[in-house]
């Protein structure tokens, strides 16, 4: 069931890269200055190792994390992710990884935020297949180095 408060974001190379040996195989501080406007006073959905990468809870938005053993201060566990109801949530809420992450939550989004590279990048961790199910609806934002891309269904 689609989720109207639910939508992914996605920063990914044009072979479809988001993440080489638990980094972010790039360094955009505009992408990542618009992932913090859009994100912020939101929730943020996330696996544990994508959690370990950023190594802290997001200032001025509320952490959850999936992980069936872990247990981490100052964020909010999610045992079982089949059980998430971003329902109960009373602001929007962003899958922001990993890759298992997206491919369970992607058909419950009713969004998806893609910075899109033009270039390829070396990496162990893939975005998984979505164009079939989310048209794009807009373009946001357009630089040299990546394309902001709005899909929605």
């Amino acid at each position: 069931m689609i989720a109207p408060n639910l939508s992914a974001i996605v920063a990914m190379s044009r072979n479809r890269v988001i993440g080489a040996n638990g980094t972010i195989p790039w360094h955009l501080p505009e992408d990542l200055r618009w992932f913090k406007e859009r994100t912020m006073g939101a929730a943020l959905l996330m696996g544990r190792k994508t959690y370990d990468s950023i190594g802290r809870p997001l200032p001025g938005r509320r952490t959850f994390v999936v992980s069936r053993t872990a247990e981490i201060a100052g964020v909010e566990m999610i045992p079982d992710l089949a059980a998430f109801d971003p329902a109960t949530i009373d602001t929007p809420v962003y899958i922001v990884g990993g890759s298992e992450i997206y491919a369970q939550m992607l058909p419950r989004c009713a969004s998806l935020y893609v910075t899109q590279l033009p270039t390829e990048a070396e990496g162990d961790t893939f975005m998984p297949p979505f164009e079939h199910d989310f048209p794009q609806v807009s373009i946001i934002r357009e630089t040299e180095k990546f394309q902001i891309l709005h899909y929605s269904r």
